[in-house]
């Protein structure tokens, strides 16, 4: 990715609002945990729904599509994806973004934008006067118009090693948990 210009994220619908949903609910079993049973209980609780808020992160939030003029990053759970828009041959929309690359591989996207329902026009208006919509699909296509060609590089692939470290620590806090109560 350029530093001159923040990409564009293309993040999967609705995902912010699940995040905020699981993050009142895992607070309020926590926060029942300390009161019905103290806080020492609420820590063998605690690891469970803290991996479950790992794993709404993880999909909703973490899996997405960063593009900007040297080329498009795509996450998909734990793994990234990172390819210059010169070795795209293709961009297309099936059940989700697919990027063909020009040796023939395909990168499918978990998160990123989707078809969107066409706009009901209003009283007195023709198709002609409705202005095209300005979807997530035609901005991908437009960065990798404008894009300069490079096709020497690499497309680059790599784990997101946070949001493992995360996960280890969750899983020894639930492992821990699990043994202190045996």
């Amino acid at each position: 990715m350029t530093a001159a210009r923040p990409p564009r994220v293309f993040r999967v619908t609705g995902s912010a609002m699940l995040l905020g949903i699981t993050v009142v609910g895992v607070v309020l079993v926590l926060v029942d945990a300390v009161v019905r049973s103290g806080a020492g209980n609420a820590l063998l609780i605690a690891p469970w729904p803290l991996l479950l808020l790992w794993g709404v992160y993880v999909t909703g939030i973490a899996s997405d599509i960063r593009a900007d003029a040297a080329g498009a990053r795509v996450q998909n759970l734990l793994r990234r994806t990172w390819m210059p828009w010169s070795r795209v041959a293709r961009i297309g929309i099936r059940w989700q973004v697919e990027f063909t690359l020009d040796d023939g591989a395909v990168v499918r996207c978990f998160g990123g934008p989707a078809h969107s329902r066409p706009r009901r026009l209003g009283p007195g208006r023709t198709k002609e006067q409705d202005e095209e919509p300005d979807n997530g699909l035609a901005t991908l296509h437009r960065l990798r118009n404008a894009a300069a060609s490079a096709p020497d590089a690499p497309v680059e692939r790599s784990w997101d090693v946070w949001a493992i470290v995360v996960l280890v620590i969750l899983v020894a806090w639930a492992a821990v948990a699990v043994l202190l109560t045996r």
